[in-house]
């Protein structure tokens, strides 16, 4: 029998690499150009929330506070509704890679904020790991703008996500730690499929379905039922049996899994540019992520 140590590890890195494949994933679901980027985003949050609300008639249920309501509608907008909208469509433009490697960079995001907003010190080990971070961004646009296969308006989106998902995990802390994972999922996930829906519902219907290709399909399937569902079950998982930073570090893993994946999948190309970033921001991170 594994450890809860070992489960946890087996969760934390089972979810990194789900995560990794999400880029190019997401790539092959747009690559016929009949699913584009707001569509593939508001199947996986309406998806998604019917996956959570079937659970959670499984498991115990949890009522929200009628004061928690108003943060609960901003958290959900933050984390499920700018940051997957945002992320899909930005990936429509840029390449998988450049999309992944700017996904981990939330904790870098999320320092700066905390500095900002609630005067969080900023140590010296932890402002190298910005500057370096900051200097992988660069290079990943650079490269974009001279046709390294990456898109400035790609990656400014992929970072946009980022600052919404920073902006979940920094004002929303307290809630996050209140209420069970299911409750808390599927409210987040329903509040932004209800904000998707008059938005892009419309775009849903006139969308041909008939000309969707099965590989556009089963990528969609693993954007909702692999990619979000079961990696968010897996990370609570990782999350409740491994210390924070151990978590984070699995995060490592995932531009590495998006890089090969893109590549042997034929939506991604490798460049030093990328693999420079891919150095700098994952060492920004750690040492953000250092506890000195």
């Amino acid at each position: 029998m594994l450890s809860e140590a070992a489960k946890g590890h087996l969760s934390a890195l089972s979810a990194a690499c789900l995560f990794g494949l999400m880029s190019p994933v997401c790539k092959l679901a747009m690559a016929g150009g009949v699913v584009d980027g707001p569509t593939l985003a508001a199947m996986r949050v309406c998806g998604s929330a019917c996956m959570f609300w079937l659970v959670s008639f499984f498991v115990r249920g949890q009522r929200v506070r009628r004061r928690d309501w108003p943060a609960l509608i901003a958290m959900s907008l933050c984390g499920m509704g700018l940051n997957q909208f945002l992320y899909v469509t930005g990936l429509q433009y840029t390449s998988p890679t450049n999309g992944c490697v700017i996904g981990t960079s939330t904790p870098i995001v999320a320092l700066l904020l905390s500095a900002v907003f609630l005067r969080m010190p900023i140590t010296l080990r932890r402002g190298v790991g910005v500057a370096l971070a900051c200097c992988g961004a660069l290079v990943l646009l650079l490269g974009s703008v001279h046709g390294g296969g990456g898109s400035v308006v790609g990656d400014a989106l992929c970072l946009g996500s980022q600052l919404a998902a920073a902006c979940y995990f920094v004002f929303f802390g307290r809630l996050i730690r209140r209420y069970r994972v299911i409750t808390l999922l599927k409210w987040l996930f329903t509040i932004s499929a209800l904000a998707a829906l008059p938005v892009f519902g419309p775009g849903l219907v006139h969308v041909h379905w008939s000309a969707v290709q099965p590989m556009a399909w089963l990528s969609c399937a693993y954007v909702v039922g692999i990619g979000t569902f079961v990696c968010y079950l897996l990370l609570n998982a990782g999350q409740s049996r491994l210390a924070p930073p151990v978590v984070a570090a699995y995060n490592y893993v995932q531009p590495v899994i998006a890089a090969a994946a893109g590549i042997l999948w034929g939506v991604d190309s490798l460049s030093w540019q990328k693999i420079a970033a891919v150095l700098l921001i994952v060492g920004g991170v750690w040492l953000v992520r250092g506890r000195r």
